[in-house]
Protein backbone atom coordinates (compact mmCIF):
# COMPACT_ATOMS: atom_id res chain seq x y z
CA UNK A 1 0.00 0.00 0.00
CA UNK A 2 2.84 2.43 0.84
CA UNK A 3 4.39 1.82 -2.59
CA UNK A 4 1.10 2.73 -4.29
CA UNK A 5 0.49 5.81 -2.17
CA UNK A 6 4.00 7.08 -2.75
CA UNK A 7 4.10 6.37 -6.49
CA UNK A 8 0.60 7.64 -7.25
CA UNK A 9 1.01 10.63 -4.94
CA UNK A 10 4.25 11.77 -6.54
CA UNK A 11 2.81 11.18 -10.00
CA UNK A 12 -0.23 13.31 -9.17
CA UNK A 13 2.00 16.10 -7.89
CA UNK A 14 4.05 15.90 -11.10
CA UNK A 15 0.83 16.42 -13.06
CA UNK A 16 -0.16 19.54 -11.09
CA UNK A 17 1.68 21.90 -13.45
CA UNK A 18 -0.17 20.55 -16.50
CA UNK A 19 -3.49 20.87 -14.68
CA UNK A 20 -2.73 24.44 -13.63
CA UNK A 21 -1.83 25.33 -17.22
CA UNK A 22 -5.07 23.77 -18.42
CA UNK A 23 -7.17 25.72 -15.90
CA UNK A 24 -5.41 28.99 -16.78
CA UNK A 25 -6.04 28.35 -20.49
CA UNK A 26 -9.72 27.71 -19.72
CA UNK A 27 -10.11 31.30 -18.49
CA UNK A 28 -9.41 32.65 -21.97
CA UNK A 29 -9.27 29.84 -24.55
CA UNK A 30 -8.90 32.25 -27.50
CA UNK A 31 -5.78 33.84 -26.04
CA UNK A 32 -4.34 30.45 -25.06
CA UNK A 33 -4.96 29.05 -28.53
CA UNK A 34 -3.42 32.06 -30.27
CA UNK A 35 -0.33 31.72 -28.08
CA UNK A 36 0.02 28.05 -29.12
CA UNK A 37 -0.41 28.92 -32.81
CA UNK A 38 2.11 31.76 -32.88
CA UNK A 39 4.63 29.71 -30.92
CA UNK A 40 4.22 26.94 -33.53
CA UNK A 41 4.73 29.40 -36.39
CA UNK A 42 7.78 31.00 -34.77
CA UNK A 43 9.49 27.65 -34.13
CA UNK A 44 8.82 26.29 -37.61
CA UNK A 45 9.30 29.35 -39.81
CA UNK A 46 12.46 27.91 -41.34
CA UNK A 47 11.12 24.42 -42.00
CA UNK A 48 10.55 23.49 -45.63
CA UNK A 49 6.77 23.48 -45.09
CA UNK A 50 6.95 26.75 -43.17
CA UNK A 51 8.88 28.50 -45.94
CA UNK A 52 6.50 27.22 -48.62
CA UNK A 53 3.49 28.56 -46.70
CA UNK A 54 5.21 31.75 -45.51
CA UNK A 55 4.87 31.21 -41.77
CA UNK A 56 7.14 34.22 -41.18
CA UNK A 57 4.58 36.63 -42.66
CA UNK A 58 1.54 35.38 -40.70
CA UNK A 59 0.33 37.83 -38.08
CA UNK A 60 -3.20 36.62 -37.24
CA UNK A 61 -5.38 33.53 -37.14
CA UNK A 62 -7.19 34.73 -40.25
CA UNK A 63 -3.89 35.10 -42.12
CA UNK A 64 -2.89 31.60 -41.01
CA UNK A 65 -6.17 30.19 -42.36
CA UNK A 66 -5.68 32.04 -45.66
CA UNK A 67 -2.05 30.99 -46.10
CA UNK A 68 -2.19 27.34 -45.00
CA UNK A 69 -4.66 24.90 -46.60
CA UNK A 70 -6.57 22.22 -44.71
CA UNK A 71 -4.85 18.94 -45.56
CA UNK A 72 -5.34 15.19 -45.21
CA UNK A 73 -2.68 12.57 -44.59
CA UNK A 74 -2.59 11.87 -48.32
CA UNK A 75 -1.68 15.52 -48.93
CA UNK A 76 1.19 15.33 -46.43
CA UNK A 77 2.42 11.88 -47.37
CA UNK A 78 5.19 13.12 -49.73
CA UNK A 79 6.51 15.34 -46.93
CA UNK A 80 6.27 12.55 -44.36
CA UNK A 81 8.03 10.16 -46.72
CA UNK A 82 10.98 12.55 -46.76
CA UNK A 83 11.06 12.33 -42.96
CA UNK A 84 10.93 8.52 -43.16
CA UNK A 85 13.95 8.66 -45.43
CA UNK A 86 15.85 10.53 -42.71
CA UNK A 87 15.51 14.13 -43.91
CA UNK A 88 15.20 16.74 -41.17
CA UNK A 89 13.72 20.26 -41.23
CA UNK A 90 10.74 19.13 -43.34
CA UNK A 91 7.54 19.86 -41.40
CA UNK A 92 9.34 21.18 -38.31
CA UNK A 93 12.71 22.61 -37.43
CA UNK A 94 12.80 20.24 -34.44
CA UNK A 95 14.35 16.80 -34.81
CA UNK A 96 11.88 13.97 -35.34
CA UNK A 97 12.47 11.62 -32.41
CA UNK A 98 10.33 8.76 -33.66
CA UNK A 99 7.27 7.97 -35.77
CA UNK A 100 4.10 6.31 -34.59
CA UNK A 101 2.37 3.99 -37.02
CA UNK A 102 -1.36 3.69 -37.46
CA UNK A 103 -3.68 2.63 -40.26
CA UNK A 104 -5.71 4.90 -42.50
CA UNK A 105 -9.34 4.40 -43.45
CA UNK A 106 -8.28 2.51 -46.55
CA UNK A 107 -5.98 0.25 -44.57
CA UNK A 108 -2.70 1.81 -45.73
CA UNK A 109 -0.22 2.56 -42.95
CA UNK A 110 0.20 6.14 -41.77
CA UNK A 111 3.41 7.36 -40.11
CA UNK A 112 3.01 10.26 -37.70
CA UNK A 113 6.21 12.17 -36.78
CA UNK A 114 6.83 12.82 -33.08
CA UNK A 115 8.96 15.69 -31.79
CA UNK A 116 9.72 16.84 -28.26
CA UNK A 117 7.07 19.56 -28.64
CA UNK A 118 4.38 17.07 -29.67
CA UNK A 119 5.14 14.81 -26.72
CA UNK A 120 4.96 17.84 -24.44
CA UNK A 121 1.53 18.71 -25.87
CA UNK A 122 0.31 15.17 -25.14
CA UNK A 123 1.72 15.45 -21.62
CA UNK A 124 -0.16 18.71 -21.04
CA UNK A 125 -3.45 17.00 -21.84
CA UNK A 126 -2.84 13.67 -20.08
CA UNK A 127 -1.38 15.38 -17.01
CA UNK A 128 -4.43 17.63 -16.63
CA UNK A 129 -6.76 14.63 -17.01
CA UNK A 130 -4.87 12.46 -14.50
CA UNK A 131 -4.51 15.23 -11.90
CA UNK A 132 -8.25 15.90 -12.07
CA UNK A 133 -9.13 12.20 -11.84
CA UNK A 134 -6.79 11.29 -8.95
CA UNK A 135 -7.67 14.37 -6.88
CA UNK A 136 -11.41 13.92 -7.43
CA UNK A 137 -11.16 10.13 -6.81
CA UNK A 138 -8.47 9.98 -4.08
CA UNK A 139 -9.16 6.29 -3.46
CA UNK A 140 -7.19 5.60 -6.64
CA UNK A 141 -4.00 6.70 -4.89
CA UNK A 142 -3.86 3.51 -2.81
CA UNK A 143 -3.86 0.93 -5.62
CA UNK A 144 -2.29 -0.32 -8.82
CA UNK A 145 -2.93 0.75 -12.39
CA UNK A 146 -3.21 -1.04 -15.73
CA UNK A 147 -2.62 0.86 -18.97
CA UNK A 148 -3.32 -1.09 -22.15
CA UNK A 149 -0.37 -2.92 -23.67
CA UNK A 150 -0.39 -4.42 -27.17
CA UNK A 151 2.16 -6.77 -28.70
CA UNK A 152 4.77 -4.60 -30.38
CA UNK A 153 5.53 -7.12 -33.10
CA UNK A 154 8.39 -9.48 -33.81
CA UNK A 155 10.99 -6.76 -34.19
CA UNK A 156 11.46 -3.07 -33.70
CA UNK A 157 10.70 -1.20 -36.92
CA UNK A 158 13.02 1.50 -38.18
CA UNK A 159 12.32 3.64 -41.23
CA UNK A 160 14.70 3.57 -44.24
CA UNK A 161 16.22 6.76 -42.85
CA UNK A 162 16.84 5.26 -39.41
CA UNK A 163 13.88 6.83 -37.53
CA UNK A 164 12.48 4.52 -34.80
CA UNK A 165 8.82 3.51 -35.21
CA UNK A 166 6.24 2.79 -32.53
CA UNK A 167 5.34 3.06 -28.85
CA UNK A 168 5.31 -0.16 -26.85
CA UNK A 169 2.64 0.92 -24.35
CA UNK A 170 0.42 3.85 -23.45
CA UNK A 171 2.78 5.17 -20.73
CA UNK A 172 5.21 6.30 -23.45
CA UNK A 173 2.93 9.29 -24.06
CA UNK A 174 4.03 10.52 -20.61
CA UNK A 175 7.14 12.48 -19.74
CA UNK A 176 10.30 10.72 -18.46
CA UNK A 177 9.64 11.56 -14.78
CA UNK A 178 5.95 10.71 -14.96
CA UNK A 179 6.73 7.46 -16.77
CA UNK A 180 9.16 6.36 -14.06
CA UNK A 181 6.66 7.20 -11.32
CA UNK A 182 3.71 5.44 -12.93
CA UNK A 183 5.77 2.34 -13.73
CA UNK A 184 6.22 1.86 -9.97
CA UNK A 185 2.48 1.21 -9.63
CA UNK A 186 1.74 -0.66 -12.86
CA UNK A 187 0.12 -4.07 -12.49
CA UNK A 188 1.50 -5.21 -15.87
CA UNK A 189 5.11 -4.33 -16.76
CA UNK A 190 5.84 -2.75 -20.11
CA UNK A 191 8.04 -5.63 -21.27
CA UNK A 192 4.86 -7.66 -21.86
CA UNK A 193 4.68 -5.69 -25.12
CA UNK A 194 7.65 -7.71 -26.36
CA UNK A 195 5.49 -10.85 -26.45
CA UNK A 196 4.46 -10.77 -30.09
CA UNK A 197 1.94 -13.62 -30.05
CA UNK A 198 -1.48 -12.21 -29.12
CA UNK A 199 -2.67 -15.23 -27.13
CA UNK A 200 0.59 -15.47 -25.19
CA UNK A 201 0.47 -11.72 -24.60
CA UNK A 202 -3.04 -11.96 -23.16
CA UNK A 203 -2.08 -14.91 -20.97
CA UNK A 204 0.89 -13.02 -19.53
CA UNK A 205 -1.23 -9.87 -19.04
CA UNK A 206 -3.88 -11.81 -17.11
CA UNK A 207 -1.27 -13.52 -14.93
CA UNK A 208 0.12 -10.14 -13.88
CA UNK A 209 -3.33 -8.65 -13.35
CA UNK A 210 -4.49 -11.56 -11.21
CA UNK A 211 -1.50 -11.04 -8.92
CA UNK A 212 -2.55 -7.42 -8.36
CA UNK A 213 -5.39 -7.68 -5.83
CA UNK A 214 -5.10 -3.93 -5.17
CA UNK A 215 -5.83 -2.94 -8.79
CA UNK A 216 -7.87 0.29 -8.72
CA UNK A 217 -7.51 1.95 -12.14
CA UNK A 218 -7.69 0.49 -15.66
CA UNK A 219 -7.08 2.47 -18.85
CA UNK A 220 -7.89 0.88 -22.20
CA UNK A 221 -9.23 2.34 -25.43
CA UNK A 222 -11.85 0.04 -26.86
CA UNK A 223 -14.03 -1.54 -24.14
CA UNK A 224 -14.04 -4.77 -26.16
CA UNK A 225 -10.23 -4.93 -25.72
CA UNK A 226 -10.83 -5.47 -22.00
CA UNK A 227 -13.80 -7.84 -22.31
CA UNK A 228 -11.87 -10.00 -24.81
CA UNK A 229 -8.99 -10.15 -22.33
CA UNK A 230 -11.34 -11.19 -19.51
CA UNK A 231 -12.81 -13.97 -21.65
CA UNK A 232 -9.50 -15.78 -20.97
CA UNK A 233 -10.19 -15.98 -17.23
CA UNK A 234 -10.54 -19.56 -15.94
CA UNK A 235 -14.12 -20.79 -15.91
CA UNK A 236 -16.01 -19.78 -12.80
CA UNK A 237 -13.88 -16.71 -12.07
CA UNK A 238 -15.86 -13.51 -11.56
CA UNK A 239 -13.91 -10.41 -12.70
CA UNK A 240 -15.47 -8.27 -9.96
CA UNK A 241 -14.20 -10.75 -7.34
CA UNK A 242 -10.73 -10.90 -8.89
CA UNK A 243 -10.25 -7.15 -8.43
CA UNK A 244 -12.46 -6.12 -5.49
CA UNK A 245 -10.79 -2.69 -5.13
CA UNK A 246 -11.17 -1.63 -8.77
CA UNK A 247 -12.74 1.83 -8.82
CA UNK A 248 -12.41 3.37 -12.31
CA UNK A 249 -12.20 1.99 -15.84
CA UNK A 250 -11.25 4.51 -18.51
CA UNK A 251 -12.35 3.62 -22.06
CA UNK A 252 -14.26 4.98 -25.03
CA UNK A 253 -17.94 5.44 -24.15
CA UNK A 254 -19.23 7.47 -27.10
CA UNK A 255 -19.92 6.78 -30.75
CA UNK A 256 -19.87 3.11 -31.67
CA UNK A 257 -18.20 2.11 -28.40
CA UNK A 258 -21.58 2.39 -26.67
CA UNK A 259 -22.56 -1.00 -28.09
CA UNK A 260 -19.83 -2.70 -26.03
CA UNK A 261 -20.53 -0.97 -22.72
CA UNK A 262 -23.44 -3.16 -21.45
CA UNK A 263 -21.16 -6.21 -21.23
CA UNK A 264 -18.42 -4.29 -19.48
CA UNK A 265 -20.91 -2.83 -17.00
CA UNK A 266 -22.32 -6.29 -16.30
CA UNK A 267 -18.81 -7.56 -15.47
CA UNK A 268 -18.08 -4.63 -13.13
CA UNK A 269 -21.46 -3.36 -11.88
CA UNK A 270 -19.97 -1.27 -9.05
CA UNK A 271 -17.07 0.27 -10.98
CA UNK A 272 -17.18 3.80 -12.41
CA UNK A 273 -16.59 3.88 -16.16
CA UNK A 274 -15.12 7.19 -17.27
CA UNK A 275 -15.35 7.97 -20.96
CA UNK A 276 -12.10 8.98 -22.61
CA UNK A 277 -11.70 12.18 -24.48
CA UNK A 278 -10.81 12.21 -28.15
CA UNK A 279 -7.14 11.27 -28.37
CA UNK A 280 -5.71 10.14 -31.69
CA UNK A 281 -2.21 9.17 -32.78
CA UNK A 282 -1.92 12.62 -34.35
CA UNK A 283 -2.99 14.59 -31.28
CA UNK A 284 -5.43 15.29 -28.45
CA UNK A 285 -8.78 16.98 -29.05
CA UNK A 286 -10.48 16.65 -25.65
CA UNK A 287 -9.98 15.22 -22.16
CA UNK A 288 -12.50 13.92 -19.61
CA UNK A 289 -12.98 15.80 -16.34
CA UNK A 290 -14.90 14.40 -13.39
CA UNK A 291 -18.46 15.71 -13.20
CA UNK A 292 -18.53 17.15 -16.72
CA UNK A 293 -21.29 16.21 -19.16
CA UNK A 294 -18.76 15.42 -21.89
CA UNK A 295 -15.00 15.80 -22.41
CA UNK A 296 -13.58 19.32 -22.48
CA UNK A 297 -11.41 20.68 -25.31
CA UNK A 298 -7.66 20.23 -24.91
CA UNK A 299 -7.04 23.95 -25.30
CA UNK A 300 -3.59 23.88 -23.64
CA UNK A 301 -2.12 21.36 -26.11
CA UNK A 302 -2.57 21.96 -29.86
CA UNK A 303 -4.15 24.69 -31.97
CA UNK A 304 -7.69 23.44 -32.66
CA UNK A 305 -10.09 24.33 -35.46
CA UNK A 306 -13.48 22.86 -36.29
CA UNK A 307 -15.02 22.82 -39.76
CA UNK A 308 -18.80 23.19 -39.93
CA UNK A 309 -21.11 21.62 -42.52
CA UNK A 310 -20.27 24.38 -44.99
CA UNK A 311 -16.53 23.84 -44.55
CA UNK A 312 -15.97 27.05 -42.57
CA UNK A 313 -13.25 26.70 -39.92
CA UNK A 314 -14.23 27.91 -36.45
CA UNK A 315 -12.29 28.33 -33.22
CA UNK A 316 -13.25 26.95 -29.82
CA UNK A 317 -15.09 30.07 -28.69
CA UNK A 318 -17.14 30.08 -31.92
CA UNK A 319 -18.66 26.60 -31.60
CA UNK A 320 -22.44 26.28 -31.32
CA UNK A 321 -24.16 23.84 -28.98
CA UNK A 322 -25.92 21.09 -30.92
CA UNK A 323 -23.72 21.47 -34.02
CA UNK A 324 -21.35 18.87 -35.50
CA UNK A 325 -17.86 19.69 -36.68
CA UNK A 326 -14.84 18.07 -38.34
CA UNK A 327 -11.66 18.37 -36.26
CA UNK A 328 -8.59 20.18 -37.67
CA UNK A 329 -5.28 20.02 -35.76
CA UNK A 330 -2.06 22.02 -35.79
CA UNK A 331 0.50 20.24 -33.62
CA UNK A 332 4.09 20.41 -32.47
CA UNK A 333 4.79 17.39 -34.65
CA UNK A 334 4.48 19.65 -37.69
CA UNK A 335 0.96 18.82 -38.85
CA UNK A 336 -0.55 22.17 -39.86
CA UNK A 337 -4.31 22.38 -40.38
CA UNK A 338 -4.53 18.60 -40.50
CA UNK A 339 -8.04 17.19 -40.96
CA UNK A 340 -8.22 14.41 -38.39
CA UNK A 341 -11.25 12.74 -39.98
CA UNK A 342 -13.23 12.72 -36.72
CA UNK A 343 -16.66 14.27 -36.20
CA UNK A 344 -17.57 15.81 -32.83
CA UNK A 345 -20.86 17.05 -31.42
CA UNK A 346 -20.95 20.09 -29.12
CA UNK A 347 -23.23 18.90 -26.31
CA UNK A 348 -22.77 21.92 -24.02
CA UNK A 349 -20.49 24.97 -23.78
CA UNK A 350 -16.90 23.66 -23.68
CA UNK A 351 -18.10 20.04 -23.91
CA UNK A 352 -17.54 18.03 -27.09
CA UNK A 353 -18.28 14.39 -27.79
CA UNK A 354 -16.85 12.13 -30.49
CA UNK A 355 -19.62 10.79 -32.76
CA UNK A 356 -17.77 9.06 -35.60
CA UNK A 357 -15.07 8.94 -38.23
CA UNK A 358 -15.29 10.79 -41.50
CA UNK A 359 -14.81 7.53 -43.38
CA UNK A 360 -16.60 7.15 -46.70
CA UNK A 361 -17.08 3.92 -48.64
CA UNK A 362 -17.62 4.59 -52.33
CA UNK A 363 -17.47 1.47 -54.50
CA UNK A 364 -19.88 2.66 -57.19
CA UNK A 365 -20.67 6.24 -56.19
CA UNK A 366 -22.85 5.41 -53.15
CA UNK A 367 -20.77 7.62 -50.80
CA UNK A 368 -21.72 5.91 -47.52
CA UNK A 369 -20.25 7.69 -44.48
CA UNK A 370 -19.57 6.09 -41.12
CA UNK A 371 -21.72 8.65 -39.30
CA UNK A 372 -24.70 7.87 -41.57
CA UNK A 373 -24.22 4.09 -41.32
CA UNK A 374 -23.70 4.32 -37.56
CA UNK A 375 -27.05 6.01 -37.05
CA UNK A 376 -28.77 3.35 -39.16
CA UNK A 377 -27.19 0.40 -37.38
CA UNK A 378 -27.86 1.88 -33.95
CA UNK A 379 -31.52 2.42 -34.86
CA UNK A 380 -31.98 -1.11 -36.20
CA UNK A 381 -30.04 -2.81 -33.40
CA UNK A 382 -31.90 -0.86 -30.73
CA UNK A 383 -35.25 -1.90 -32.24
CA UNK A 384 -34.17 -5.53 -31.87
CA UNK A 385 -32.60 -4.98 -28.42
CA UNK A 386 -29.15 -6.08 -29.61
CA UNK A 387 -25.72 -4.89 -28.55
CA UNK A 388 -22.23 -5.98 -29.48
CA UNK A 389 -20.45 -6.37 -32.76
CA UNK A 390 -21.92 -5.04 -36.02
CA UNK A 391 -20.01 -4.04 -39.14
CA UNK A 392 -20.92 -3.06 -42.70
CA UNK A 393 -18.25 -3.64 -45.36
CA UNK A 394 -18.21 -4.01 -49.17
CA UNK A 395 -17.69 -7.32 -50.96
CA UNK A 396 -16.53 -7.58 -54.55
CA UNK A 397 -19.11 -9.66 -56.43
CA UNK A 398 -21.24 -9.38 -59.55
CA UNK A 399 -22.60 -6.89 -58.67
CA UNK A 400 -20.72 -5.67 -55.54
CA UNK A 401 -22.76 -5.53 -52.35
CA UNK A 402 -22.43 -4.64 -48.69
CA UNK A 403 -22.15 -7.35 -46.05
CA UNK A 404 -23.60 -6.78 -42.60
CA UNK A 405 -21.62 -8.78 -40.04
CA UNK A 406 -23.52 -9.52 -36.83
CA UNK A 407 -22.91 -11.81 -33.88
CA UNK A 408 -24.49 -15.31 -34.00
CA UNK A 409 -28.14 -15.92 -34.92
CA UNK A 410 -28.57 -12.73 -36.89
CA UNK A 411 -32.15 -11.92 -37.84
CA UNK A 412 -32.70 -12.07 -41.60
CA UNK A 413 -35.25 -9.27 -41.39
CA UNK A 414 -32.54 -6.90 -40.19
CA UNK A 415 -30.89 -6.93 -43.62
CA UNK A 416 -34.11 -5.67 -45.15
CA UNK A 417 -34.43 -2.92 -42.51
CA UNK A 418 -30.83 -1.79 -42.97
CA UNK A 419 -31.27 -1.85 -46.76
CA UNK A 420 -34.38 0.33 -46.52
CA UNK A 421 -32.64 2.91 -44.38
CA UNK A 422 -29.52 2.92 -46.55
CA UNK A 423 -31.74 3.71 -49.52
CA UNK A 424 -32.79 6.96 -47.89
CA UNK A 425 -29.39 8.11 -49.22
CA UNK A 426 -29.92 9.33 -52.78
CA UNK A 427 -26.47 8.10 -53.86
CA UNK A 428 -26.93 4.58 -52.47
CA UNK A 429 -30.48 4.33 -53.82
CA UNK A 430 -29.32 5.44 -57.28
CA UNK A 431 -26.63 2.74 -57.35
CA UNK A 432 -29.17 0.12 -56.28
CA UNK A 433 -31.70 1.21 -58.93
CA UNK A 434 -29.02 1.04 -61.62
CA UNK A 435 -28.04 -2.44 -60.47
CA UNK A 436 -24.50 -1.30 -59.68
CA UNK A 437 -24.91 -2.64 -56.14
CA UNK A 438 -26.68 -5.72 -54.85
CA UNK A 439 -28.78 -5.77 -51.66
CA UNK A 440 -27.30 -5.98 -48.18
CA UNK A 441 -26.46 -9.53 -47.06
CA UNK A 442 -26.19 -10.58 -43.41
CA UNK A 443 -23.17 -12.69 -42.42
CA UNK A 444 -23.40 -14.19 -38.90
CA UNK A 445 -20.07 -14.28 -37.06
CA UNK A 446 -18.83 -15.55 -33.73
CA UNK A 447 -16.36 -13.61 -31.61
CA UNK A 448 -16.72 -10.74 -34.04
CA UNK A 449 -14.94 -8.20 -31.83
CA UNK A 450 -11.89 -10.41 -31.46
CA UNK A 451 -11.70 -11.27 -35.15
CA UNK A 452 -12.14 -7.60 -36.06
CA UNK A 453 -9.24 -6.81 -33.74
CA UNK A 454 -7.07 -9.36 -35.55
CA UNK A 455 -8.14 -8.01 -38.93
CA UNK A 456 -7.16 -4.48 -37.96
CA UNK A 457 -3.82 -5.72 -36.64
CA UNK A 458 -3.20 -7.34 -40.02
CA UNK A 459 -3.86 -3.91 -41.57
CA UNK A 460 -1.22 -2.28 -39.37
CA UNK A 461 -3.03 -1.11 -36.21
CA UNK A 462 -2.13 -1.88 -32.60
CA UNK A 463 -4.78 -4.02 -30.91
CA UNK A 464 -5.05 -1.68 -27.95
CA UNK A 465 -5.93 1.38 -30.04
CA UNK A 466 -8.37 -0.12 -32.57
CA UNK A 467 -11.48 2.06 -32.59
CA UNK A 468 -14.92 0.46 -32.84
CA UNK A 469 -16.23 0.88 -36.38
CA UNK A 470 -19.54 0.27 -38.09
CA UNK A 471 -18.17 0.79 -41.63
CA UNK A 472 -15.00 -0.31 -43.39
CA UNK A 473 -14.13 0.51 -46.97
CA UNK A 474 -11.68 -2.35 -47.64
CA UNK A 475 -12.74 -5.53 -49.36
CA UNK A 476 -11.95 -8.90 -47.76
CA UNK A 477 -13.75 -8.66 -44.43
CA UNK A 478 -15.70 -11.90 -45.00
CA UNK A 479 -12.40 -13.79 -44.95
CA UNK A 480 -11.12 -11.87 -41.92
CA UNK A 481 -14.31 -12.49 -39.93
CA UNK A 482 -15.11 -16.06 -40.91
CA UNK A 483 -16.39 -18.01 -37.91
CA UNK A 484 -13.92 -20.83 -38.26
CA UNK A 485 -11.06 -18.42 -37.60
CA UNK A 486 -12.23 -18.13 -34.01
CA UNK A 487 -12.42 -21.83 -33.30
Amino acid sequence: MIRYLLGNGLWTLANARAYLGYRLAARNPRRAQERILFDFLRRNTNSEYGRQHRYAKIRSVAEFQDAVPIVSYDDLEPWIERIRQGEQNVLTTEPVLMMEKTSGSSGAAKYIPYTASLRHEFQNAIGAWMFDLFTCRPGLLGGGQYWSISPSGRHKEVTPGGVPVGFDDDTEYLGPLERQLVRCVLAVPGDVARIADMEENRRATLEHLLRCRHLRFVSVWNPSFLTILLDRLPEGMNPADCWPELQVISCWTSGLATRFLPRLQSLFPRVEIQGKGLLATEGVVSIPLVGRKAPSPAWSSHFLEFADAAGRAKLLDELEVGARYQVILTTGGGLARYSLGDTVLVVAPNAIEFVGRDQVSDVCGEKLSEVFVGRILNNVLNRHHRNGFALLAPEWADPPRYLLFLEDQALNGMAREVEQELRTSAHYDYCRRLGQLGPVEIVPVRNGSELYLRGCEALGQKAGSVKPACLRREFGWRERLETNHAE
